[in-house]
């Protein structure tokens, strides 16, 4: 009586094996690609752009960015937030790379870029974004910052100094070296007759002038009415060139820069005289 029981137990798990299925499940269709990236620009803080300035726009292989897969440019673009659409050719996206919107804002010397990664199309990233930009510092401002942090090392520079009197007005400076070369030189001239005083910051580079600040102050004021700052590159351009006078901002003009220069080769030169020998 078992054996019969046995063989029909066997004869039924036979047939079951038989009727199921070792093939998987068919693999889920690919995501489609949207044929368009869209979205917005907007500033991460509120500012007044001019009519110059220039919104570019890409779509780019992250890994390799020189693939762009769609660019425009929008002007002016100068009321934030901006809309765009950059239709894409489908047939050049590789679902497996991963891309993104490249953007940059340009207004004068001034450049905003994205405050963030902002991927698009592939690997479940939208096809609309809303991009943040950021301004960037420009070229001056990264020259005055320079600045500012050299004459934040002076406490740990060696120091000599010297003055001079004339019918005038009366001069003191100290200068501050770095492996027995000058780096800063800090002059202050009080006009006599209680015209004001007159105090130059001067940092050098190569031994010759990089940046120069001049402030202007009333007599007996540590507040300047008038502050200059103008510096040059390695390449002798003149890249900073800001007057604050009265409150009021305009650009140095080319003489005031030329004799700006010309003020602090003269003081490097007199504090090279006086150089202690090592």
């Amino acid at each position: 009586m078992r054996l019969p029981l046995f063989t029909a137990l066997l004869a039924l798990a036979f047939l079951a094996g038989c009727g199921s299925s070792n093939t998987p499940p068919p693999a889920p269709p690919p995501p489609k690609i949207a044929n368009a990236v869209t979205g917005r620009v907007m500033l991460r803080e509120p500012r007044e752009l001019s009519q110059q300035a220039r919104l570019e726009l890409s779509v780019i292989d992250v890994a390799n960015p020189g693939l762009v897969l769609a660019q425009t440019v929008i002007t002016p673009a100068n009321q934030p937030p901006i809309s765009f659409n950059l239709p894409i050719d489908t047939s050049k996206v590789d679902p497996r790379r991963t891309y993104a919107v490249e953007t940059k804002l340009v207004d004068g010397d001034r450049r905003y870029l994205p405050v963030l990664q902002y991927p698009v199309l592939t690997n479940k990233a939208p096809s609309q974004v809303e991009i943040i930009i950021a301004p960037e510092a420009t070229p001056a401002e990264k020259m005055y910052d320079e600045f500012k942090k050299t004459f934040g090392q002076i406490g740990g520079m060696k120091t000599f100094n010297g003055s001079s009197l004339n019918d005038q007005s009366t001069v003191a400076w100290d200068a501050f070296t770095y492996n027995n070369k000058i780096k800063v030189v800090r002059e202050i001239t009080d006009l006599d007759n209680d015209k004001g005083r007159i105090t130059f910051k001067m940092a050098y580079q190569n031994d010759a002038p990089w940046v120069v600040q001049k402030e202007e102050s009333p007599a007996g004021s540590n507040h300047p009415f008038a502050t200059t700052k103008v510096g040059w590159d390695e390449n002798g351009q003149l890249v900073l060139k800001q007057k604050v006078a009265n409150g009021q901002n305009s650009e140095v003009s080319t003489d005031e820069a030329k004799a700006m220069f010309a003020h602090a080769q003269q003081a490097y030169t007199t504090a090279s005289a006086k150089l202690p020998k090592k």
